[in-house]
């Protein structure tokens, strides 16, 4: 049976997002959806709807620039590869439903039963509103709505799997058109007239909602355009509207008429969304995203400097955690890194296993991979001299880091000159709450977001408590200067058997540290 998947990239959309996956659960076989450094409750909702077992995939874009059309081509390709015969691509404001009275069963049949994957398609698209303002107090589709009479002269799109395999096309910004390279520039690949369905637009929900989505929506158009662009108008109309200090309005219909949806399609409950009202949002929202693009030009500063980390990932003896480490090691986006390999310990110097893996692995990344096979003194010397960044990252086998964890980290550090190494704790994930409810694993407490601090009371009270930092090893970015007045930890590695009690002494001790909010890193290593 061919499959549908919708695709989705959505910033600050916590009224409307329950919403929308949960009608588009009705539609599709698998969803995916990019969430891009909401402000509001988007992310959570989110999490809460994957956690019912909802074929939902999360994931976060934390970039301060509106990448939205790589980054839909890059979700549309990726459900091509997972078996997707045809992808649509939508915002969280959109909605496909029949022109009729039939179900969304029958939409689904109606679009696999008259599109070929062989095609690219065009849904005709329809303004509706809701007569009061929706701040997300039920299913946006069983509010009353009224809708325009006619479509809008653009549309939306259905791709068909084969005709991507054919010729490649790319998504536009706004999702509107597929486009192939040409001598000139790009040329929009024609697609096909859709009836019998269309999508419904609610671009409008509340005074609010609109002016935090021109608002917020500009300024990271900006960031990726220049404010010379005229992409996304709409969008700079409403934030030089607000700077004018204009109220926003509600846009007239054109030709408005009662929105007539079947009410199989209106059945739906909502359970995690809370309805929210007042300017405070659309000031949050803005704020937040100032520092957002703020904090973007702080790394982007930092990045331009080059300083360079090493990465120190031993091998304990265990293939899948190390493959698990080092896949996460390849995925991080920081580019001045080498990758410094050794086995730890004598029982695991001569596994061919790892030889033979970090060959095949040094032909498919571009990462400089340092291997250091000797044992003893000769090994730690050798670590030593390799791992000449200015920074020292350590990876202990099955610890998974974030695909943007060093710059952050990096910018820190270049920042504070009187920081020693800067750390975060792990993300959650349910093999850790029983230590962690046990005391023995426990969270940095950071109720401001970030905080520098004395090193030799985290020290003290890990001591007393026998406990560990969630966030392990992995979490730290050390200065180089930090590992040289440890000997690299080399006393608490011996043998490849961990002494992360000890190391930890060590590491703290008259250490200024720096704290971030932000979880960079899932520890496995230390449960």
């Amino acid at each position: 049976m061919m499959q549908i998947a919708v695709i989705s990239m959505v910033r600050n959309e916590a009224d409307i997002i329950e919403s929308f996956v949960r009608h588009a659960a009705s539609l599709a076989d698998k969803i995916y959806i990019v969430e891009h450094a909401s402000t509001d409750e988007t992310a959570v909702i989110l999490k809460k709807l994957a956690a019912e077992g909802l074929s939902l995939e999360v994931r976060q874009y934390a970039g301060a620039a509106q990448t939205q059309a790589e980054i839909m081509t890059d979700l549309m390709q990726t459900a091509f590869a997972a078996g997707a015969d045809f992808v649509l691509p939508l915002d969280a404001d959109e909605f496909l439903l029949p022109d009729g009275e039939q179900d969304m069963g029958w939409c689904r049949e109606a679009l696999l039963s008259v599109c070929t994957p062989a095609a690219v398609y065009q849904l005709p698209w329809v303004t509706y509103q809701t007569r009061e303002e929706y701040h997300g107090q039920q299913f946006i589709l069983a509010q009353e709505s009224q809708r325009e009479s006619q479509p809008e002269e653009l549309g939306k799109l259905l791709l068909g799997r084969e005709a991507w395999e054919k010729t490649g096309f790319r998504l536009s910004q706004g999702n509107h058109h597929a486009l192939l390279p040409a001598e000139n520039g790009v040329q929009r690949l024609a697609p096909l007239p859709l009836t019998g369905v269309h999508l419904a637009h609610f671009p409008w929900r509340s005074s609010n909602q609109a002016a935090s989505k021109a608002a917020v929506g500009w300024l990271a158009n900006v960031a990726k355009y220049s404010r010379q662009t005229n992409l996304a108008n709409h969008w700079r109309q409403g934030f030089y509207r607000l700077l004018a200090g204009e109220k926003t309005i509600r846009p007239l219909l054109k030709h408005g008429q009662p929105a007539r949806i079947a009410p199989s399609c209106k059945a739906r409950q909502i359970v995690y969304t809370k309805a929210q009202r007042g300017e405070v949002v659309l000031l949050r929202n803005v704020l937040l995203a100032a520092e957002q693009l703020a904090n973007a030009y702080s790394e982007q500063q930092a990045a331009s400097e080059q300083h360079k980390v090493s990465i120190l990932l031993p091998y304990l003896g265990e293939p899948q955690a190390f493959q698990q480490s080092f896949a996460s090691v390849v995925e991080e986006d920081y580019p001045q890194v080498n990758l410094i390999v050794f086995p730890l310990g004598e029982a695991v110097s001569h596994d061919e296993w790892l030889l033979e893996f970090l060959q095949e692995q040094s032909e498919k990344t571009a990462k400089d991979i340092v291997y250091l096979q000797e044992q003893g003194d000769i090994l730690w010397q050798d670590l030593a001299e390799s791992a000449d960044g200015e920074f020292i990252q350590w990876v202990f086998p099955g610890d998974v880091l974030t695909k943007h964890k060093l710059q952050p980290m990096v910018t820190t550090l270049t920042r504070h000159g009187n920081i020693d190494f800067v750390l975060t704790n792990s993300m959650d994930y349910p093999a850790l709450q029983p230590a962690k409810e046990r005391g023995t694993l426990v969270d940095l407490q950071l109720p401001d977001g970030f905080a520098i601090g004395d090193g030799n009371v985290y020290r003290q009270y890990l001591q007393e408590h026998q406990a560990l930092l969630t966030g392990g090893l992995s979490a730290p970015l050390f200065r180089r200067q930090t590992m040289q007045r440890c000997d690299f930890g080399r006393k608490f590695l011996q043998d490849g058997e961990p002494q992360w009690q000890a190391f930890w002494q060590s590491v703290l001790q008259d250490a200024i540290i720096g704290a971030m909010d932000t979880s960079l890193v899932e520890m496995h290593s230390q449960l």
